[in-house]
């Protein structure tokens, strides 16, 4: 009967591990950060982000957790992200993960 059990374990395992879809982090550099304009009256900063992965560039809303403006000297900086249909995945320093809105989308320039 253990013997049993233990099988169905391993098939159960084996059918989560190949039903999992693969899901492709690539790199993102911040080209630029600028302060969302807001309504009047609001004091929550948010950041427009735009992103450039591959030859696509992503405009994000970004919104910190904590009241800090250390957003506006990223720009350069690359990061993985997740893309996906209207968010962007990313995880921080501590590997906890943030979806940020995708405000638009458009095609890069092309390097010379």
């Amino acid at each position: 009967m253990p013997k049993f059990v233990f099988a169905i374990c391993i098939c159960f395992a084996t059918l989560q591990a190949f039903g999992q879809s693969a899901s492709k982090y690539q790199p993102a550099t911040i080209t630029e950060v600028r302060v969302h304009q807001l309504g009047t009256g609001s004091g929550a900063s948010s950041y427009d982000v735009s992103l450039r992965v591959g030859a696509t560039i992503y405009q994000v809303l970004y919104t910190p957790a904590i009241d800090t403006n250390a957003v506006t000297y990223a720009a350069g900086r690359e990061v993985l992200v997740l893309v996906k249909e209207k968010t962007i995945r990313y995880n921080d320093l501590l590997g906890q993960s943030f979806e940020l809105p995708i405000i638009s989308r458009k095609a890069a320039a092309k390097d010379k």
